[in-house]
C-alpha cells in the first residue's frame, strides 16, 4: 500500500479560503464518499470523495450514513468487490484538522474512520464557474454549482493502484456510475481521470452577480450576502469572435450597479470578477451570449393527407397516411445580425471549418469520378493508415461485419507501434464460395495471414470472427483507439474496409469514442471462445 502524504500548501490554501467573510460563511461540510469493499480486507478504499462547505445555523454534525442502505453495491463485471455510497456532515475545522492529521500521521479519517487513500498530493485552487451553453466538467460531481461559481481543491491519488482494476475495464466504470446514480447524482464514468482523489467544493457566496446589456454597454448587479460588508472589486469583459478580441471593458465595482462601456455587440462573452484584497475570483461567466434574434416558423397542416399502399414484414400490404403540412414561413424578432463584411466572415469561418476537420481526418468525403477509382482508393486506405499511425501509439481496434485478411493486411498490419494492442472483428459477412460456411472462411482467412505476415516483429494482432448464435450481429463499421491520450477516439467508415474510397461514403470522427470502444470489448469479450479466434499473431 502507498503512503499517502498532504502537501501543506494545499492545507493553508484551505484555511485561508474558509475565513469567514472572504468566499462566504462556511460552518460545515457535507461529505459524499464513493467507497469500494474487498474481500479479505478490512479497510474500504476510496474511489471518489467530496466535501461541499455549506453555511448553517444551529446544526450539528451527523454519523455516516449509507445512502444505498444494508445493500452494498455489487457489479456484475467485477467479482470480488462490493460499493457503498457514505454521507455524513462535519464542522468545518475537522476537515481542516483531518488534512493536519493525515500529513502527520498518513491515514484518512474524517468519519472517524480509516478510509484507505493513495499518495495522495494536493493541486493548486481552480475556480469552476457555473455552466453556460458550455458544460464545464467539474459540474458533473459538484453540488449545485449554478450561481457564482466555486473555489475546489483538490488532493490527487496519481498512482491509483488500488483502482486499477476499473480501469482495466471501461464497462466497470460505467456500471458502477450508473448503479451510483440513484443514491447521488455523481458522473463517475465521465470524469474517471479523478478516481481516488479528494475534492474539496466551497462555494463563492459572499456575492451574487448577474450581467446585462443596453447597447454598447453591459451592466454588472451585485447582491451582497447579508452577513457580509461590501468592498470594492474588480470586473472585466471580453467579448471574441473569430479568434480575436474584439471588445473589452474593465471597471472598478463600488455601486450596486456598475456600467461598463463595450465596443462590440458580437462574439463570445466571458466575465470575471476579482477581489484584489483577497487575489481571488467571487465569480466568473464562462463563454456566454446574448439573445439578439429569435427565429420563428409557422407551418398550416393541409387537410387531405398523404396516403398509400406499404407491405409489412408479414407481407400484408395496408395502408398509410402522413400528415402533411405547408413549407414554412420564416420570420424573425430582433436584431438579425450579420458580420462587417456583407456574410462573408461567416462563410470564410465555415470553409475553413470543413478544411480543419477534412486535414484532420475528422470529416472526409470520398466521391470518386468516373475512371478515378484506383486514385480514390489509395487515398481512403491511406487515410486509414494516417490514423491509425496518429492515434495508435497503444491500440487499434478495426470492427467490420466484411472484413478479411485483405483489408487487415492493408490496414492494422501498417500500424508503426511496436506491440501496441491490433485487434479485428468480422461477421464473416464476406464467406468466400457458393456454399461456403463460415467455418470455411475461418479457415481460409487464417490461411491467407500465415502465408503473408512475414517476420510478425512488433505485431501484436488478434482477429476474431462471429460464428454461430455467441453474441450479436452487427452492421456498422468503426476504426477505434481505445487508449489515446485524450480517452478513447472512434471514426465511423461508412463502408467497409474492402470498399473505402470506390464509391460515395463519408469518414468521420464519432462524438463519444467510449461507448463505441465500449460496445466493441463487450462482444469481444463474448466472442472468446475457440471457434471465433481466426488469428493471433503470437
Amino acid at each position: 500500500m502507498n503512503t499517502p502524504t498532504a502537501r501543506h500548501d494545499s492545507t493553508a490554501e484551505l484555511a485561508r479560503l474558509l475565513v469567514p467573510s472572504v468566499l462566504g460563511f462556511a460552518t460545515h461540510f457535507e461529505a459524499t464518499e464513493i467507497v469500494a469493499f474487498r474481500t479479505g480486507e478490512a479497510a474500504p478504499i476510496n474511489v471518489f470523495s467530496i466535501f461541499v462547505a455549506e453555511e448553517l445555523d444551529g446544526e450539528t454534525e451527523t454519523a455516516v450514513t449509507f445512502l444505498n442502505g444494508r445493500n452494498r453495491i455489487e457489479l456484475k463485471s467485477l467479482k470480488g468487490w462490493k460499493f457503498g455510497v457514505a454521507r455524513y456532515r462535519l464542522k468545518a475545522a475537522k476537515l481542516s484538522t483531518a488534512f493536519d492529521h493525515l500529513r502527520s500521521t498518513r491515514q484518512w479519517k474524517p468519519s472517524g474512520e480509516i478510509l484507505r487513500v493513495g499518495m495522495l498530493e494536493g493541486l493548486p485552487p481552480v475556480f469552476v464557474p457555473a455552466d453556460t451553453y458550455m458544460g464545464v466538467p467539474w459540474n458533473q460531481v459538484l453540488k449545485n454549482n449554478f450561481w457564482s461559481g466555486s473555489y475546489v481543491l483538490e488532493w490527487a491519488d496519481k498512482v491509483k493502484a488500488d483502482l486499477q482494476p476499473l480501469y482495466e475495464d471501461p464497462l466497470r466504470l460505467r456500471e458502477l456510475s450508473a448503479a451510483v446514480q440513484p443514491y447521488v447524482p455523481l458522473g463517475l464514468a465521465s470524469f474517471a481521470d479523478r478516481l481516488g482523489n479528494v475534492a474539496v467544493q466551497i462555494p463563492a457566496s459572499i456575492v451574487m452577480a448577474t450581467v446585462s446589456r443596453a447597447d454598447e454597454e453591459l451592466c454588472l448587479e451585485l447582491a451582497w450576502h447579508p452577513l457580509a460588508t461590501p468592498r470594492p472589486l474588480r470586473v472585466s469583459f471580453e467579448m471574441e469572435h473569430d479568434r480575436t478580441v474584439c471588445g473589452f471593458g474593465s471597471a472598478a465595482v463600488t455601486e450596486p450597479c456598475t456600467v461598463v462601456p463595450i465596443q462590440t455587440r458580437r462574439g463570445i462573452l466571458r466575465a470575471h470578477l476579482w477581489d484584489d484584497a483577497h487575489r481571488l475570483l467571487l465569480w466568473s461567466l464562462g463563454e456566454s451570449a446574448f439573445i439578439n434574434t429569435i427565429g420563428f416558423h409557422t407551418t398550416l397542416g393541409e387537410p387531405e393527407p398523404r396516403s398509400f399502399i406499404v407491405t409489412g414484414d408479414n407481407g400484408v400490404r395496408h395502408e398509410e397516411r402522413v400528415r402533411l403540412v405547408t413549407p414554412s414561413i420564416d420570420a424573425a424578432i430582433g436584431d438579425k445580425q450579420g458580420d462587417d463584411n456583407g456574410g462573408r466572415t461567416h462563410w470564410r469561418i465555415y470553409r475553413h471549418e470543413v478544411e480543419r476537420l477534412a486535414s484532420e481526418r475528422r470529416f472526409v468525403q470520398y466521391r470518386p469520378e468516373p475512371g478515378e477509382v484506383p486514385v480514390e482508393r489509395r487515398k481512403a486506405i491511406a487515410d486509414l493508415r494516417l490514423l491509425i499511425n496518429q492515434y495508435g501509439k497503444t491500440g487499434t481496434w478495426l470492427w467490420d461485419p466484411y472484413l478479411n485478411a485483405n483489408d487487415i493486411l492493408q490496414t492494422l498490419f501498417y500500424s508503426k507501434f511496436s506491440g501496441a494492442d491490433l485487434r479485428a472483428l468480422t461477421a464473416a459477412e464476406s464467406v468466400p464460395g457458393s456454399g461456403a460456411t463460415r467455418t470455411d472462411f475461418v479457415a481460409e482467412q487464417r490461411a491467407v495471414l500465415e502465408a503473408a505476415a512475414g517476420n510478425r516483429r512488433g505485431l501484436r494482432l488478434e482477429y476474431r470472427a462471429r460464428v454461430g448464435q455467441a453474441g450479436w450481429g452487427f452492421h456498422d463499421r468503426f476504426l477505434i483507439f481505445p487508449g489515446t491520450e485524450r480517452g478513447a477516439f472512434a471514426w465511423s467508415l461508412g463502408t467497409s474496409v474492402n470498399s473505402v474510397g470506390t464509391d460515395h461514403h463519408i469518414l468521420q470522427r464519432v462524438d463519444d469514442g467510449q461507448l463505441v470502444a465500449d460496445a466493441f470489448i463487450e462482444l469481444w469479450d463474448q466472442l472468446d471462445a475457440p471457434e471465433h479466434q481466426v488469428w493471433k499473431s503470437s
